[in-house]
């Protein structure tokens, strides 16, 4: 795992909760943590309190005698909603580098393979998700308790990780709201003790990892840092025979410094500071027509230029016994210039040159209350967008069966500006010492603004040859305008939520909770039709998206420390589903509100300590998510070879990258053998049924059943300083379906791009800690 961290020591109240623990009332003892600080409220997770809450005192291990990732699960048993945790050593037994990889290892949720660029990356949790890389998250991503707002810089490599935690169903009462869930990204706070990791790595397809991780105290009890920085590469895995490159590169660099700072007991402020910069080819696009599927034959070869920084500010100021104020600051941006090559056609029809900008501020202040029997959390929120878009697109047109290939090349040039306020709180209130009821309330106020100007990049009737548009696409000068639009609307949501849970035994609890998400509304960000049509789509909103989710559930250890067993039955119901749908007969795509569904399912997570040697995970789902009723015209177009294809959504059509059914379990066993430190192998497989890529349901836009099998070898030095590891990828070699798109013209198809699962990959790493 790229420049992970062993030890990740973290801190988060004065230090005299640590010097005079108080005895935690009767009532409240099944949510008092064990080091003795005020307890998140009942019926509320810790993802609802800023990452400084969430950090727990490293200092205090002998109090607890378990490791930070140890108590963090423990915390999480006694959260009432469907929750999974990955630490730090869980994802680097299973060899997992970045969060892209994160598919399968907990229930339901579902990360697409197909995105355009390394950098992109989104998430599907119980039929809810985005999936366009340039829209705003339906699950959000979290980094050190700053939202990101678009699935553009979501891949986080990682480099100095601390756990993440996966957050099944809404969050909205904390920073930004996702309706689907949260995937909240910890990374290491500095303290006291001094800690340092190198690590090296070398694999097939020439691939190679570099890295550093160094924390400890400027002055002690003072003043703390860390540094992180990570290097990535690897060689292409795939072709284009056209222009005669690789292409499905890495060429990742990342970096992140936090200073920690603890002027009083009662005072603690963290500020960090991260870049990134890719230069991995954006991806290159198979077609299922071309002589070799896998090689891309386009004649633009996918360049790309990514750049990220980013600031977090966390500040926790404790007001008094019962009381704790807490502000989370986030300043983020990204530039991005390349070649998107959509669909792997050897004309270039629908490639896009493009050019992103996106800058963001978001300030949360938030005020958590303990007393008696009762807890509160209250905060407010704020966030600035400003998404600044360059599209040189090429159009398809009337003339686009070979030999006869002319295109439409045009310019949009699209900047949308995006604000959202919002004020929340939540109470819990013990009802019995066993039972407690949680109510709160989000109101969510947001504007959204869309200006946009369209031009022609060809001169007179604005076609082009194939070479002529290439030309124009190489950030070509616009020849005349099309339209200018602008637009602006505003929205409001009322989200609330009730949960019931009962802790019945130590180490059982169960629960109900009814709760509602929301997504943005916004304007549509792929107008680039040179006519009114075009105009009209850039300047007519889609709604807010709302998901109301009943969930009963149930939590339990029924060894604690052997046997973990978790289990989850939840319904979805979805008002004004957001797609985007992509118009096969011209290869456009437009957003809209697409109507109502519901997803329904059940999900177990276990853990199993077998014997001293061998441990199990085990995670299992089910899911149904279907399109209700569709909210449109719906179109179907007759095929040369007489099948029927839907150019639209209909009612009853799945929902996309929704698998009815995905399993994964692994087995880590250590060798008892009489040698110096500890060997262990492990294994994890992994399988999803098939699922579809669109509500246009149809052949063409069906993914496969997968199934996975990756293997590890390790040894680590008695003193736990050296470390060895070796990761077998996709052993199985199975190059999956994970996206395609189909094109026709006359009923013939022009072109049927598709994107495929990485090969088999081997890589072995060396770690030094000390």
């Amino acid at each position: 795992m790229g420049t992970t961290c062993c030890v990740i020591l973290l801190a988060i109240t004065g230090h005299k909760a640590y010097a005079a623990p108080q005895k935690t009332p009767l009532h409240k003892q099944h949510t008092a943590h064990a080091y003795h600080l005020s307890p998140a409220p009942v019926g509320q997770t810790q993802r609802h309190l800023p990452e400084v809450t969430r950090r727990q005192a490293a200092e205090t291990v002998q109090v607890t005698g378990l490791s930070q990732g140890a108590r963090r699960t423990k915390d999480l048993q006694k959260v009432p909603a469907s929750t999974s945790l990955l630490t730090a050593q869980t994802l680097e037994r299973l060899g997992v580098q970045n969060t892209r990889q994160l598919a399968r290892l907990t229930p339901n949720l579902y990360v697409p393979n197909n995105m355009p660029g390394y950098s992109v990356n989104n998430y599907f949790i119980r039929g809810i998700g985005e999936i366009d890389p340039q829209g705003e998250p339906s699950v959000g991503t979290y980094l050190d308790g700053v939202y990101l707002p678009r699935n553009m810089g979501t891949m986080q490599e990682l480099l100095d990780i601390g756990d993440i935690e996966v957050d099944r169903g809404p969050v909205v009462f904390a920073g930004h709201q996702s309706e689907g869930g949260g995937i909240r990204i910890n990374t290491l706070t500095p303290t006291n003790q001094r800690h340092a990791v190198f690590q090296t790595g070398y694999g097939t397809y020439n691939e190679y990892q570099i890295g550093a991780t160094v924390s400890g105290a400027l002055i002690r009890d003072k003043l703390y840092a860390s540094l992180s920085f990570g290097r990535h590469a690897r060689g292409g895995i795939d072709h284009n025979y056209t222009v005669g490159k690789d292409t499905n590169n890495i060429d990742y660099s990342q970096a992140r410094g936090k200073l920690r700072f603890t002027p009083t007991d009662d005072l603690e402020i963290t500020i960090a500071f991260d870049g990134t910069v890719d230069g991995s080819t954006n991806r290159g696009v198979g077609n299922l027509l071309n002589p070799y599927i896998y090689g891309n034959y386009n004649r633009a070869y996918p360049k790309n230029n990514y750049s990220e920084a980013g600031f977090t500010g966390n500040v926790r100021y404790t007001l008094s016994p019962h009381l704790s104020l807490y502000a989370i600051t986030g300043i983020r941006g990204y530039d991005d210039k390349g070649m998107y090559d959509n669909y792997g056609d050897y004309y270039s029809r629908v490639s896009q040159n493009l050019y992103y900008r996106d800058r963001m501020y978001s300030q949360e202040i938030r005020l958590h209350g303990d007393y008696d029997g009762l807890s509160f959390n209250t905060g407010a929120y704020f966030m600035y967008e400003n998404w600044f878009t360059q599209r040189w697109a090429n159009n398809q047109s009337s003339y686009n069966t070979a030999p006869n290939v002319l295109t439409m090349p045009v310019l949009a040039v699209i900047n949308q500006i995006n604000r959202n306020w919002a004020v929340y709180g939540d109470v819990s209130y013990h009802i019995t010492p066993k039972l407690t009821f949680t109510a709160g309330l989000r109101f969510n106020w947001e504007n959204h603004a869309n200006a946009e100007t369209l031009s022609y990049l060809a001169p007179g009737s604005h076609l082009a040859t194939p070479a002529a548009a290439l030309a124009a696409l190489n950030w070509g000068v616009p020849t005349s305008l099309a339209w200018q639009t602008s637009a602006r609307d505003s929205w409001i949501q009322l989200l609330p939520k009730g949960v019931l849970n009962w802790q019945a035994l130590p180490n059982l609890m169960a629960y109900a909770s009814i709760s509602q998400g929301g997504k943005s509304a916004g304007y549509d960000f792929r107008a680039q039709t040179p006519t009114a049509l075009g105009s009209l789509q850039a300047t007519t909103p889609y709604d807010p998206e709302i998901v109301t989710t009943y969930e009963i559930g149930l939590k339990s250890e029924p060894l604690p420390g052997r046997i973990r067993f978790n289990g989850a039955l939840f319904w979805n119901q979805f008002d004004n589903i957001q797609l985007t749908v992509m118009d096969p007969s011209n290869g456009l795509s437009h957003r809209f509100n697409a109507g109502t569904g519901h997803s329904a399912g059940a999900e177990i997570e276990t853990f199993v300590q077998i014997t001293k040697d061998l441990e199990l995970h085990y995670t299992a789902s089910y899911l149904y998510a279907v399109l209700d009723k569709f909210r449109g015209v719906v179109s179907r177009t007759q095929l040369a070879s007489g099948q029927i294809y839907s150019n639209t959504p209909y009612d009853g059509a799945a929902l996309p990258y929704s698998p009815r059914f995905q399993t994964m379990g692994s087995l880590t066993y250590h060798i008892p053998v009489n040698l110096p430190g500890r060997f262990e192998v492990g294994v994890d497989v992994s399988y999803q049924s098939a699922t579809y890529i669109s509500s246009a349901i149809n052949p063409q836009t069906r993914l496969p059943p997968q199934t996975y099998v990756n293997a590890m070898a390790g040894w680590t030095s008695t003193d736990k300083r050296w470390a060895v590891q070796a990761m077998g990828r996709n052993l199985l070699d199975k190059r999956y379906l994970q996206s395609e798109s189909f094109v026709q013209s006359g009923g013939v198809p022009i072109y049927e791009s598709a994107q495929f699962a990485d090969p088999r990959t081997i890589f072995v790493s060396a770690k030094m800690s000390f």
